[in-house]
């Protein structure tokens, strides 16, 4: 399926091919958003978060509670979180301001531990310290004058190309992708690590 490019596409996600087409058209508005091309497209200017760390802070800021204990996502996402349900917090995460929370930060949640939003909250901030610290080390080798073509943990350093690489592991299809369905949040944090490393 191709996405149009036109707010609120990710009304028609639907399957995680969908998904997968619109997470390519995320990375593509990103690009433009990141390399000033283009700033005349309301889809770019919809972009806040340019960097993967502040993107993942602020889909953690999205993860989180209300006052009165209810969870944002989990009641405006159609699908909890289905394809559908992701693509819109994916939508909402380019927004939304970092939610920075140094409790959250040191969790070191790993991906089999999720399995509610509030545990993907903690995932996502793991990740996005991760990322932090990655770049961190990977500018300090630089400094000293020591190689770092093969870069960090990371596979890729700008939002975009992250993105990219989530589309192209997503779309594809292996007997690993049957256990993205049904979406789960579990599952998604499995999509977030692999698209951690998948070049």
């Amino acid at each position: 399926m191709s996405v149009p490019r036109s707010n609120g596409s990710w009304r028609q996600v639907n399957s995680r091919q969908d998904f997968a087409a619109y997470l390519h058209l995320l990375a593509a508005d990103c690009e433009q958003a990141c390399t000033g091309r283009d700033f005349d497209d309301p889809a770019v200017q919809r972009w806040t978060n340019r960097t993967i760390s502040d993107f993942l802070w602020g889909w953690v800021r999205l993860l989180g509670k209300r006052i009165d204990g209810t969870d944002q996502l989990w009641e405006e996402a159609p699908g909890r979180p289905g394809w559908q349900g992701l693509a819109f917090q994916l939508d909402e995460a380019r927004t939304s301001p970092p939610g920075y929370n140094c409790a959250l930060a040191d969790s070191g949640t790993r991906p089999d531990e999720v399995v509610s939003a509030i545990d993907m909250r903690w995932y996502v901030a793991t990740l996005a310290t991760d990322f932090a610290a990655d770049q961190r080390r990977l500018r300090a080798a630089a400094d000293r004058g020591e190689w770092t073509g093969d870069g960090g943990s990371w596979a890729h350093s700008t939002l975009y190309d992250w993105l990219d690489a989530w589309a192209a592991w997503a779309g594809a299809n292996s007997p690993n992708h049957a256990r993205l369905e049904p979406v789960t949040w579990r599952s998604v944090a499995l999509q977030l690590s692999v698209a951690q490393t998948y070049e």
